[in-house]
């Protein structure tokens, strides 16, 4: 088993690539820096801004140090200086991949196409280019059934019984503030004298699958050779689905050896989202009761039941 620094633990990363239904914004590989930011945003509301590296650059520039209609809290000049970093390791605290990220909030101050500068960076000699990006700001955006997808992937869906079976789970969603539960996961209500915390629990792989008995599914038909979850949602890139653009967030990874050979359908994971449109709504969750306490409540938040794909996987 893996581990990632501050004592939570994971298991080995797979790379997976997903069917051609879903596609990179402009090009099948990895772009090596990407801006994951929310497509469509309200004005006037604070959100989400953050930017993703391959590697750590060893510099950072832009064709504008400024965003025209976005105000950003730590401006673009600021990034190199405040890339974060996050480790997986093994069980002999080796290194195994580091993910690196720029994080800050911004606020949208005009309706209408906002364009992104083309920010470059510079790693081992070699300068890398995000590609064109826009967002959209709105007075008022409405959340539908479009807002969220989940979708189930492999590299092909025809094995032989030798091979490694890669499978991913994927969220697709227009917000960046989601939270995700799995219909049978512990919901705990904490109260104190003055306020009252919500908890979900996501603590076992069916809850994360979002399939009851999904890992008693898979144990009968594969042997499990690695588990790979997103445990703090920050594992982020823009896609697109069906020509929409979305902030695409692993969800689960799996490397599976056959036991048998025989047809077996994973899926469809079954979730109850919880959506805020920007952080301003979220934070407004936060209801102040006296003397300093509050009250933590869904009133700003939409909540929606999303169903996966059904992938069906053929072992010859």
């Amino acid at each position: 088993m893996t581990k990632i620094k501050n004592t939570f633990f994971l298991y080995l990363i797979i790379i997976i690539i997903p069917f051609t239904s879903v596609s990179c914004q402009s090009k099948n590989e990895k772009e090596f820096v990407q801006f994951v930011v929310q497509p469509e945003v309200e004005i006037g509301k604070s959100i989400d801004f953050s930017i993703h590296f391959e590697e750590k650059p060893d510099s950072i520039w832009s064709s504008n140090v400024e965003i025209n209609g976005l105000e950003l809290t730590d401006k673009l000049d600021e990034t190199l200086n405040n890339i974060k970093e996050s480790e997986m390791t093994d069980d002999n605290h080796k290194v195994i991949k580091t993910f690196y990220s720029f994080y800050t909030y911004a606020t949208p101050t005009k309706l209408g196409k906002i364009e992104f500068p083309i920010l470059s960076v510079k790693y081992k000699g070699k300068v890398y280019k995000t590609l064109p990006f826009s967002i959209n700001v709105v007075e008022k955006i409405k959340v539908n059934q479009d807002a969220i997808k989940v979708i189930w992937s492999t590299e092909k869906t025809t094995y032989k019984e030798t091979d490694t079976i890669k499978i991913s789970l994927y969220e697709y969603s227009k917000f960046s503030q989601t939270k995700r539960t799995h219909s049978s996961a512990k919901n705990l209500s904490l109260t104190g004298k003055e306020n009252q915390i919500n908890v979900s629990v996501e603590e076992t792989i069916d809850n994360i699958a979002g399939i009851d008995d999904f890992e008693k599914m898979i144990d009968q038909k594969f042997e499990i050779l690695n588990v790979d979850w997103n445990m703090f949602n920050n594992r982020q890139s823009m896609e697109k689905v069906e020509n929409e653009l979305y902030i695409k967030t692993l969800i689960l990874e799996l490397s599976l050896l056959p036991k048998t050979k025989d047809a077996f359908d994973v899926g469809p994971s079954d979730y109850d989202f919880s959506i805020n449109k920007s952080n301003t709504d979220y934070f407004n969750k936060f209801v102040p009761n006296d003397k300093g306490s509050y009250k933590i409540t869904e009133n700003s938040s939409t909540t929606l039941k999303i169903k996966s794909n059904k992938l069906t996987i053929k072992i010859e």
